[in-house]
């Protein structure tokens, strides 16, 4: 029988929680991409929204263990950095995605140090690491929510997030670090966000600047997203860290 879906590659490329369960299956590495906080400063496609099993949602009381604790080097990220909403916004991350992986953070900044943790727990495993690189993607009311709203009755909101010009960039900066240090058994659907990014790595600031999800922000958030360092910031421990 011919594996399901992306499983056959070692570098996969998935869309919201939705496509986080479908692609994590046998990962060892989590890295949830999103470069812009939505209007709300908010992470994008995570608040009130659970699994596909209707568990380990972000209002669940369930907080994996290390949740947001392990960071990069020290003092990189640290308590003082990093927003208060961001820290929240990891935790629900934490919650939403598949257990078992370890997860980090991606963006535009730290693509690199991403790619480096990867090698890093290849040679601590002797073995290949399996990468699911997840672009948060943009939520926005449903057509009519406002009125189902009013009327007292719950709009019908697909858990499949819209695309995100952002998140697609962000994705394809994480995949082609990770090609250019040889993991690079990238599924169709990596290798076309890698080439994404690739293909347009010179404009890259001036298309999330212009992004749909960057005129709902104010300026100063735009830039401060945009200006993120290079410090890799592991959002949950991977179940291997905990034997550890």
């Amino acid at each position: 029988m011919r594996e399901r879906g992306q499983q056959q590659y070692q570098v996969r490329f998935g869309w919201g929680l939705a496509g986080a369960h479908r692609v994590a299956a046998g990962a060892h590495v989590v890295v949830w991409v999103d470069v812009l906080p939505d209007a709300a400063g908010t992470a994008a496609g995570v608040e009130g929204t659970h699994g596909p099993d209707g568990t380990h949602g972000p209002d669940s009381t369930h907080e994996p263990d290390g949740a947001d604790s392990t960071h990069g080097p020290v003092g990189a990220d640290g308590p003082d950095s990093t927003p208060d909403r961001h820290r929240t916004d990891h935790r629900a991350v934490a919650r939403g995605l598949p257990v078992g992986p370890e997860v980090v953070a991606g963006h535009l900044g730290n693509a690199t140090a991403v790619a480096e943790r990867v090698t890093s727990l290849q040679a601590e495993r002797g073995d290949r690491c399996v990468v699911a690189v997840v672009a948060a993607g943009s939520h926005h009311a449903a057509a009519g929510a406002d009125a189902a709203e009013a009327a007292g009755e719950s709009a019908d909101v697909p858990d499949a997030p819209d695309f995100a010009v952002e998140d697609l960039l962000g994705a394809g900066a994480v995949i082609d670090a990770l090609s250019a240090v040889g993991i690079d058994h990238c599924s169709p659907e990596a290798a076309a966000a890698s080439a994404a990014y690739t293909g347009l790595r010179r404009a890259v600031k001036h298309l999330v600047s212009a992004s749909e999800a960057a005129r709902t922000l104010e300026p100063t958030q735009v830039h401060a997203a945009l200006a993120r360092g290079p410090e890799l910031v592991t959002i949950r421990p991977g179940e291997h860290n905990r034997r550890a």
